[in-house]
């Protein structure tokens, strides 16, 4: 506890407590409370560890072996869950799931797990430890063989475990019902759409909802048919069952669906659940997370007037008053940008106006939405602020906030949290004394740079671009595959996503819509304190301004400037700024692909583009390596925005040092983002010490290049 605790408070990160303790490990459901209790004490009240960042591991062992001591266990498992959740609101709970199962054989195990991890969900389990292959889908499950291992979970048998083995006694772990030629074929219209939908199949839904409103009005099948599939849709999400880019496709058949029955909708009826205002804030020129909201909203029946991005507050609130919005929805990405948040409730509340605000995006979390809560003399915001994590988050935050009752007890349990998190201490970072320096030693041999000043390189070739690219960063992050793993994993990229990466890559060199081009040049420079001073390369006497480096406040206390000559050293050293763009069309690509309802394919286009960006750095990195005749892999490039170099308004001495306007058409905005948004500018350091690490923001954020 001494060791990790502080570690996770300082840098915001959750920990997985098992409950054990020096009694050993506890298999009741009584002593796992009591564990969890004493975990509880230490990790929250006495190191102010979140709860939410807080997962007990509740333990399950083997039924498998059929002993009298563990013929419980999975009851007191799934028992034990239900009181730690109930007793301590705000935690998570994690869980190993088969080992419920070790020893019997796979098809026996598939089932059992499968079987078990229902039940637990059911009990409020947060998260599971399971490889998606050794589980089924519950609802696949037949009655039989549901009943089996429900027998030997709840210990309802004494031969419960010789009959669960002998029933899969030589079948297969594959073994399962051939899959339908039609899998819709015997089901009525409303349940075909409903799978439809869930399916991503748009083709021949406008018989079904013919034939369905031949019994139902057009509003109903809006209603009980087409937004109860679309939360279907959202539940899975929330489930891990299906990735982000397979909802944007659901979305694409449920647009279709609904712009069918729109067509027979009267006016008078009244198809909307609620209207809704979305914006990215003032400064911020990323929008892929509130579009993402948008598109969810739209298609679980609510209004929504997307402003777009960097939207002055003035434009939001009058749009909200216009419109007569039920809510507010405010996006992000950057800590900068997510100050004309609470602005924006202050401007709200001196105008007494009362929409609820739903904010969310990249730079924020729910402890920053509890703060805001609060406005400047110490008064809560009434109508309410909420975190959303993500697009389903918000729809369901929407969904309690058009609800008048619903509405009053969400504003009551948020007031709630917020008023539990500002009364719980936290540990100060102390920042290091001005004189602590790392241990990263001088560079003994400074390389020569090839020229000083700039260059510029137009038309790389998409190819040495999407080489550059990172594939995992590509699946995982762009494309929305972080929590699918193992075979699953693998038969996403094999049979969706490397055939489509190949054919947008083809898309791009036939359509020219990538347009990939940088510049970049070397200038003396020098470390002064925790500061990197850059030079004129013409007139080394001038200074052309500095970068601010913060330092490690604990640990090896490192800082960028460790990378660069000191000042008192007395030798000049040299640095590389690089800015890189792939133009603007895909943007203007990706629009329009919105506009006509292909969500996904906007979606994949948009991370490819991003990606390609970031490939083309990787480009410009390895040329300068080069040209300065140092390894393959000596040295790092950082990019700003991030704890280690915070402050976007470094990019302003970039644009100085580099003619970057002019020769590739990256602009600034107010705040010091780059248009296009497919861009990027780093600051190379050639030092072979040089690493990424992490730093402790000022407002609790981190860092991990």
């Amino acid at each position: 506890c001494e060791a990790v605790l502080p570690l996770a408070v300082e840098h915001g990160a959750a920990v997985v407590a098992l409950t054990i303790d020096p009694i050993g490990m506890a298999k009741t459901a009584a002593r796992k409370l009591e564990v969890a209790r004493a975990i509880y004490a230490i990790a929250v009240d006495e190191y102010g560890l979140p709860p939410e960042a807080l997962l007990f591991d509740a333990l399950t062992f083997t039924l498998a072996t059929g002993e009298e001591e563990f013929r419980t266990s999975a009851m007191e498992t799934i028992e034990g869950i239900k009181a730690i959740k109930a007793d301590m609101p705000g935690v998570l709970t994690i869980l190993g799931v088969s080992n419920v199962s070790f020893g019997l054989q796979p098809a026996a195990r598939h089932v059992l797990n499968s079987v078990f991890l229902y039940h637990c969900v059911q009990a409020g389990l947060d998260a599971a430890i399971v490889n998606p292959a050794h589980v089924r889908p519950f609802a696949e499950i037949g009655p039989e063989q549901r009943e089996l291992a429900e027998d030997l979970i709840f210990n309802r048998r004494e031969d419960a475990l010789p009959r669960l083995i002998a029933h899969f006694e030589g079948v297969s772990a594959d073994a399962g019902v051939a899959e339908k030629e039609d899998p819709t074929a015997g089901m009525t219209a409303e349940e075909a759409i409903h799978w439809k939908i869930l399916h991503r199949k748009k083709d021949g839904i406008e018989v079904l909802l013919d034939e369905a409103m031949t019994r139902r009005t057009p509003v109903a099948v809006l209603n009980e048919v087409l937004l109860p599939a679309m939360k279907d849709v959202g539940d899975k999400f929330g489930a891990g069952e299906l990735i982000l880019p397979f909802v944007l496709q659901s979305a694409e058949v449920m647009k279709k669906a609904v712009a069918h029955v729109e067509q027979f909708l009267e006016k008078a009826e009244g198809s909307t659940k609620g209207k809704v205002v979305l914006a990215t804030v003032y400064g911020d020129v990323h929008d892929i997370g509130k579009n993402l909201v948008n598109t969810i909203l739209t298609n679980n029946g609510y209004t929504v007037y997307d402003l777009g991005k960097q939207v002055p507050i003035n434009t939001i609130i009058d749009k909200a008053v216009e419109v007569g919005a039920d809510a507010i929805g405010l996006s992000a990405l950057l800590v900068s940008t997510s100050k004309q948040m609470p602005m924006c409730l202050a401007e709200l509340d001196n105008r007494g106006l009362r929409f609820p605000v739903v904010v969310g995006g990249a730079a924020i979390n729910k402890s920053y939405g509890l703060r805001i809560l609060e406005l400047a003399d110490g008064r809560w915001y009434d109508p309410g602020v909420f975190y959303a994590n993500d697009a389903f988050e918000g729809l369901a935050l929407v969904d309690q906030l058009v609800d008048p009752e619903r509405r009053a007890a969400l504003i009551a349990a948020t007031r709630a949290e917020a008023e539990a998190a500002k009364a719980r201490p936290r540990k100060a970072v102390v920042p290091a004394a001005p004189e602590v320096r790392s241990a990263v030693p001088q560079a003994e041999a400074l390389p020569n740079a090839p020229f000083l000043g700039h260059r510029v390189v137009h038309d790389v070739p998409l190819v040495r671009v999407f080489d550059g690219m990172d594939l995992r960063s590509l699946y995982r992050l762009s494309w929305g595959a972080k929590n699918t793993h193992g075979e699953a994993y693998d038969a996403l990229i094999a049979n969706d996503f490397e055939p489509r990466r190949k054919a947008l890559q083809a898309q791009a060199e036939r359509e020219g819509w990538l347009t990939p081009r940088f510049v970049y040049g070397y200038f003396p420079a020098q470390a002064v304190g925790n500061r990197i001073r850059l030079y004129n390369p013409q007139d080394v006497s001038e200074v052309l301004g500095e970068f601010e480096c913060p330092r490690q406040p604990e640990g090896e206390h490192l800082c960028m400037a460790d990378y660069v000559a000191p000042l008192d050293s007395g030798r000049m050293d040299v640095v590389a700024l690089q800015v890189v763009t792939v133009g603007t069309r895909a943007s203007e690509v990706c629009e329009e692909l919105n506009r006509q309802g292909l969500y996904s394919e906007a979606y994949y286009l948009h991370g490819l583009s991003v990606e390609a960006a970031e490939g083309l750095a990787e480009v410009a990195h390895q040329h300068i390596r080069q040209e300065w005749g140092i390894g393959a892999t000596q040295g790092k490039r950082y990019s700003w925005g991030y704890p280690a170099i915070p402050d976007l308004g470094d990019h302003s001495l970039v644009w100085r040092a580099l003619p970057v306007e002019e020769s590739i058409g990256v602009s600034l905005t107010e705040s010091f983002q780059l248009v296009p948004e497919q861009s990027t500018a780093a600051i190379v350091l050639h030092h072979p010490a040089c690493r990424y690490f992490v730093v402790r923001g000022a407002a609790g954020a981190v860092a991990v290049y």
